[in-house]
């Protein structure tokens, strides 16, 4: 205890960061140093945990340029949800190719979770996964691997890898949407062999582990930007287990792009924004067995913040333990320091908007969480 100073010293003096509404951050994880970049949204004032959205970049691509392409922070301002960046090794995904990456991305992806959960106000009921190509084939194997913390996956351009469809055992019934052009040429919609799997195909697969209906209900959607060169229709596998869903949305004519985008990389259909409809998707589904990491495991006292980001009132659960704490803005500074004796309501209006760095110490240790003060 009496090393509190020095130790919160310590902790503190690293973090140089500026007020932002992205940050980015590393993780060590399978002997590999990864980074990411998180978007953060407006404070929550109820204080409940906010939805985390993971957006995986497609092949060749990073973090940075995926969340450019894909505009979700856009709509994530909006609906009030975390989307996080994560950098694939030699910029690619582990998907199960006899190419491109081998790393434990699965693990990274759970490693992630924890982290952020540590950090921010995250509901671990609801948190999805999407990309874009290679990112959308990563999204799947999430589905496969790790859907006992992924409430829902979408891909956009993306497919399953041939080989590793017969050993996809999801376990449960996992919504799924996918967004795909006909004439892709990348990954293209009837399949290639070792490289993807034909989309109906994939999308059938879904829906049968789903136990869906199985006639689906399809919808030409209205043109509403005819100089895009492509249409869309809907294609709906409803009435599944647990009321979860399959759906799909065939771009015709539509290319390797991300539907919505600004960008134009070639033929980009406009009748429907892509992210809009991944979040109207993943929005509609709960995951009902989860626990924030730790929490189940540890019954002993936790320290809590929320909400995260805040701009005014800064609510403190110890769970009735005692504890120190400390906060340093971003630059080192010391800002605030007291004891606590049991749940506590800060008010950091006053503080300056930025990230702050805060630690807690009890009897069980020191954590550390940061704060952005909007």
């Amino acid at each position: 205890m009496k090393y509190f100073s020095t130790v919160f010293a310590a902790l503190c003096l690293p973090f140089l960061a500026a007020a932002q509404d992205v940050v980015t951050g590393t993780i060590n994880h399978d002997g590999l140093s990864r980074s990411y970049r998180l978007y953060i949204p407006p404070a929550n004032a109820s204080g409940e945990g906010l939805p985390l959205v993971f957006n995986f970049h497609g092949y060749g691509s990073n973090a940075f340029q995926q969340e450019l392409y894909s505009g979700m922070n856009e709509v994530a301002d909006t609906a009030g949800f975390f989307v996080c960046y994560p950098n694939g090794v030699a910029s690619a995904w582990n998907v199960g190719w006899d190419f491109g990456s081998t790393a434990d991305d699965v693990g990274l992806t759970a490693a992630l979770i924890d982290e952020l959960s540590e950090n921010y106000n995250i509901d671990p009921r609801r948190v999805y996964a999407c990309g874009m190509s290679n990112g959308g084939f990563m999204s799947y194997r999430l589905a496969c691997e790790l859907n006992s913390r992924i409430a829902a996956i979408a891909s956009v351009t993306g497919s399953m890898v041939p080989g590793y469809l017969g050993s996809c055992s999801p376990g449960r019934a996992v919504p799924v949407l996918e967004i795909h052009g006909t004439a892709d040429a990348v990954v293209p919609y009837e399949g290639q062999a070792n490289l993807c799997v034909n989309i109906d195909t994939v999308v059938h697969f879904w829906a049968t582990n789903n136990s869906c209906d199985p006639v689906p209900v399809a919808q030409d959607l209205p043109d509403t930007a005819p100089l895009d060169g492509s249409t869309a229709t809907r294609v709906d596998y409803n009435n599944c287990e647990g009321d979860r869903q399959v759906s799909l949305f065939r771009i015709k004519g539509g290319g390797h792009t991300w539907p919505g985008a600004a960008f134009s990389i070639g033929v980009t259909n406009q009748d429907i924004d892509a992210s809009v409809e991944i979040w109207r998707f993943f929005n509609r589904f709960v995951l009902e067995e989860a626990t924030a990491a730790g929490e189940a495991a540890d019954a002993g006292p936790i320290v809590r913040f929320f909400p995260n980001p805040t701009n005014g009132l800064l609510h403190i659960e110890t769970r009735g333990a005692s504890a120190r704490l400390a906060a340093c803005n971003a630059y080192g500074q010391l800002v605030y320091r007291t004891q606590l004796a049991g749940d506590k309501t800060l008010d950091i209006s006053g503080w300056e908007p930025g990230i702050y760095f805060l630690t807690a110490e009890t009897n069980e240790g020191i954590m550390g969480f940061r704060i952005v003060k909007q």
